[in-house]
């Protein structure tokens, strides 16, 4: 049971259920990041939340060399690699509330995220070249994510969880953030199964978003960049509006569907198997400004790679733990096996999670008679 208790409190570390942006997927506004991190809670047994207590999670991404595909993929002429990563601190508070029979658990989660692009010269159809540099990062605040979630533990091994997520346009702001200047709302679930040996755990989640106010992405971007003296030949909008800028004006992107798991043996301190998620966008996107997907689609100027589409991403890898008593480290990985419409490469995590208030048992409650309690 100590080991079954400690799995629980140190492998479900939930603060990391709605994690971070994901690597730059044009599917939803061009040049924005997902709301969403595809694959960042493997492992993590989110339909179980650990006794009460203050937890903590540190969770690193690198995602090397990212290549794009469909209406991700490189224009004509250019060369385009993205590189991406991320560190991710985030709090777990299980206060000993319950609800419909459930355990009641609050997070917050603040990513910070670089992404370096490498492009060369390039034209977008008809459109000039225009030399974006090459080594291009970008250092972005992500938006502060705000969780709840009821747990409910079903005696025999199996956990399930419901929760909400929330996060709003609080972080980096500047005209052509790769950041979203727009709310995310994300219903989210988990099943977990847990014993002395086995880990195994399938989380969701559905984000629904908000209309862009125009600062964030492609569009915003090249306008900004350009508006001082390039000379681009900027299209008259269905609305009369002029410019990149002007798609991105209340561009609503599409909901998406994401899941992850993994199934994980115990073996004394360790603890490793296979793992996998899965990104899929439910709905289409909505432009804004009076514009269609398939006007922008046809538009000589912006053509399909500044146009709509639907990301999907399946991933396959493995992940591998290591208990260290008062915390647990996690390295995991995974690999793009089918994508549509968004950058697919390799996604490299590693998480810390511990429990911030001193586990140890009181003096007075070590010494008390543990008659009939089952170890």
């Amino acid at each position: 049971m100590k080991r079954l208790a400690r799995t629980t409190i140190y492998g479900t570390i939930a603060a990391a259920a709605l994690c971070l942006a994901s690597g730059p997927s044009f599917a939803i506004e061009p040049g924005d990041f997902n709301a969403t991190l595809a694959g960042a809670t493997i492992g993590i047994p989110t339909g179980a939340l650990p006794p009460p207590g203050l937890y903590a999670g540190l969770q690193t991404f690198i995602g090397p060399n990212a290549n794009g595909t469909g209406q991700n993929g490189t224009p004509p002429g250019a060369n385009l690699t993205v590189f991406g990563e991320a560190i991710v601190p985030s709090l777990l508070w299980v206060p000993g509330w319950n609800f419909l029979g459930g355990s009641i658990g609050l997070v917050v989660i603040q990513p910070f995220y670089t992404v370096g692009a490498s492009v060369g010269q390039g034209a977008f159809n008809s459109i000039p070249p225009v030399d974006f540099g090459t080594g291009s990062f970008f250092e972005n605040i992500h938006n502060t994510i705000w969780q709840v979630v009821d747990s409910w533990n079903w005696k025999n091994g199996w956990f399930t969880s419901l929760g909400l997520a929330i996060q709003g346009p609080d972080g980096s702001t500047y005209n052509g953030t790769l950041n979203q200047d727009y709310w995310t709302f994300s219903p989210i679930a988990g099943i977990s199964f847990i014993n002395k040996q086995w880990k195994s755990t399938l989380n969701m989640e559905y984000d629904v978003h908000t209309a862009s106010e125009g600062h964030t992405g492609t569009f915003a971007a090249v306008n900004f960049l350009t508006t001082g003296g390039a000379g681009l030949p900027f299209p008259t909008s269905p609305d009369g509006c002029k410019g990149f800028n002007c798609p991105g004006i209340g561009w609503t992107s599409g909901n998406q569907f994401f899941a992850d798991w993994s199934i994980e043996y115990r073996w004394g301190k360790l603890a490793f198997g296979p793992a996998g998620d899965f990104k899929f966008q439910t709905t289409s996107d909505s432009p804004g400004q009076g514009w269609t997907c398939a006007e922008l689609t046809n538009s000589p100027f912006y053509g399909r790679s500044l146009s709509c589409g639907k990301a999907t991403d399946i991933s396959l890898g493995g992940i591998i733990g290591y208990d260290m008593g008062p915390a647990e480290l996690e390295v995991f990985a995974v690999d793009s096996v089918e994508n549509k419409d968004d950058f697919h490469g390799w996604k490299i995590f590693t998480r810390l999670s511990f429990k911030l208030d001193d586990p140890s048992p009181k003096p007075e409650a070590a010494a008390a008679p543990m008659v009939g309690k089952a170890h």
